[in-house]
């Protein structure tokens, strides 16, 4: 009966090991996928809406996806919770990490480098804004 009872806990101990091994995500609100709406261009008073561009946050790699065009972009980011910014930098073609990517398609999403700063204006888990250089993006959660 004791190495029944024994085998049981070894085997519990092993498997809540084996189940803690996942990575939880560093920042909840903002990991995880967003829906592009909108941008608004404060220097021509402009706004854009997009239908079908999407954007991906997981430790510390970013997606942005434009269904519409076909284009895929991967990046790295760093967001500073205290200082409520958004650092998006070194974006490559996904599929040809080796191709740099012209910063003309990067700027028709929003993105107006290769390497942005964006103040976090608002970020709740459901809906994030994001603002640089004049330009304001618009996200719900996906």
């Amino acid at each position: 009966m004791y190495k029944i009872i024994k085998s049981f806990f070894v085997f519990l101990t092993a498997f809540c090991c084996w189940a803690c091994t996942d990575k939880a995500p560093e920042y909840p609100d903002l990991e995880g996928y967003w829906k592009q709406e909108r941008i608004d261009d404060g220097n021509t008073g402009t706004q854009t809406v997009h239908e079908r561009v999407y954007w991906a946050f997981q430790l510390g790699v970013s997606e942005v996806r434009n269904i519409q065009t076909g284009e895929d972009f991967l990046c790295r980011y760093e967001y500073n919770e205290g200082a409520s910014s958004l650092r998006m930098y070194d974006f490559r073609m996904k599929g040809n990490q080796s191709q740099k990517v012209n910063v003309g398609k990067l700027s028709l999403l929003g993105i107006p480098s290769d390497d942005v700063i964006y103040e976090v204006v608002k970020l709740d888990g459901d809906r994030m804004l994001l603002r640089a250089d004049d330009i304001t993006l618009h996200f719900r959660k996906f």
